[in-house]
């Protein structure tokens, strides 16, 4: 049915570029739609070929958009900043980067969780365990931005709240290595294991001021740039106290035991929900259709596959909604707060969507605290619990 369905909305998308009139070069485009858009998103062109062929993917871009919210059963599609960009400009579209070894085998233990407590609703946005929306612009560095998030997430909560730092996905797109179990090619691809493992094998990761983000938001024929190894040296070196907080790992783990092969359509989503009852989660996803996505529910019917083959983007699911019309798992993406519902997207909560529960990884930080800190980190994280179950105040 899934790929039915991919293919009705292929030969849509195809018709719809076949049956768009084409204007001569030298007039002008009498589509209100066209000229709202443009002024939206303060659009200019090149030259009047340029706009002519733009405004053929807009319309291209509605039939698809159209045809994705009939898939979805209710509108989670619309027109935006990317709406002239996709099918003949796919070096435009926003980037994504999963790309894991063929032969990768997971070895990481999966986490037994206890009795759930089954809140209705949990969304650790309420909280300080979820920083900024963050934005990779034109690299395909997902993978390291939600490594990076998880492992902020996690020493939030670990410290309960008293150790709240912005952690550095440049380092490891910069310096996780590009060959052996573990490679990642930076701006060209890697995965959250591999993110993992290149944090467990230095001394840390560093906050985001010490390494901050650099790759272009523009350019999407970049380079990765050059791992700064001199100040990956200097996080506990002569000058450690004035490099700035850092986040340390003993390893990570899987919150659901992960789909390698096949369909994935029998994920253990319960094992999902009970992960995010007590935290976020790294999570990778099919986001083929993402780019159009402007809000509200996305179906399973809509975004297509879920095995672990279609899988091509890393992201971080901070929590899900039983009591909504559609429930829902909430997901936050790394393409800026601009794209979707500020930075976020919300995937139906009944099926594995868009094969959210395929990859599912916490990774486990280390933090020096005596038993009366962790006591009191212990009844923080209560709070905090407290306030992502009962939603803002």
């Amino acid at each position: 049915m899934l790929r039915l369905a991919a293919t009705l909305l292929a030969l849509a998308c195809a018709h719809a570029m076949a049956t768009v009139e084409q204007p001569e070069s030298n007039a002008r485009i009498n589509d209100p739609e066209w000229d709202a858009f443009k002024a939206t998103y303060k659009k200019t062109y090149k030259d009047a070929d340029d706009e002519l062929a733009r405004h053929s993917l807009f319309k291209v871009s509605q039939a698809r958009v159209a045809e994705l919210n009939k898939l979805n059963g209710h509108p989670a599609f619309g027109i935006n900043w990317m709406s002239d960009r996709r099918d003949v400009y796919p070096h435009e579209q926003y980037k994504k980067g999963l790309v894991k070894p063929k032969d990768f085998v997971p070895t990481a233990p999966v986490r037994e969780f206890g009795a759930p407590r089954s809140p209705k609703a949990i969304n650790w946005r309420y909280t300080e365990a979820v920083t900024a929306i963050k934005n990779q612009g034109q690299c395909g560095s997902c993978w390291a931005f939600s490594a990076t998030e998880a492992t902020e997430s996690q020493m939030v909560l670990s410290a309960g709240g008293k150790v709240k730092i912005g952690l550095s996905p440049q380092q490891i797109t910069s310096c996780a290595p590009s060959s052996g179990t573990y490679g990642c090619q930076g701006c060209q691809g890697g995965f959250t294991e591999g993110a993992y493992e290149y944090i467990k094998s230095v001394t840390g990761l560093a906050n985001d001021f010490f390494i901050p983000y650099g790759q272009s938001l523009t350019d999407s024929a970049q380079t990765t740039l050059p791992c700064p190894t001199a100040k990956v040296n200097a996080i506990d070196g002569e000058y450690e106290q004035l490099t700035g907080g850092y986040a340390q790992l003993e390893g990570y783990e899987y919150a659901v035991p992960p789909c390698t092969s096949g369909g994935c359509e029998d994920q253990d989503l319960a094992s999902l929900a009970a992960a995010l009852e007590q935290s976020p989660v790294s999570i990778c996803v099919n986001a083929g259709v993402w780019n159009d996505y402007t809000g509200g529910v996305l179906t399973a019917a809509a975004c297509g596959p879920m095995g672990a083959d279609y899988q091509d983007h890393c992201v971080m699911a901070t929590g899900f909604n039983t009591t909504a019309p559609v429930p829902y798992w909430i997901v936050r993406n790394s393409w800026a707060s601009t794209w979707g519902d500020e930075g976020y997207i919300y995937l139906e909560m009944a099926k594995n969507t868009c094969g959210l529960a395929d990859d599912v990884t916490i990774p486990k930080v280390k933090l020096d605290m005596t038993a009366e800190q962790a006591a009191e980190a212990a009844r923080n994280r209560e709070a905090m619990y407290q306030r992502a179950t009962k939603g803002p105040e």
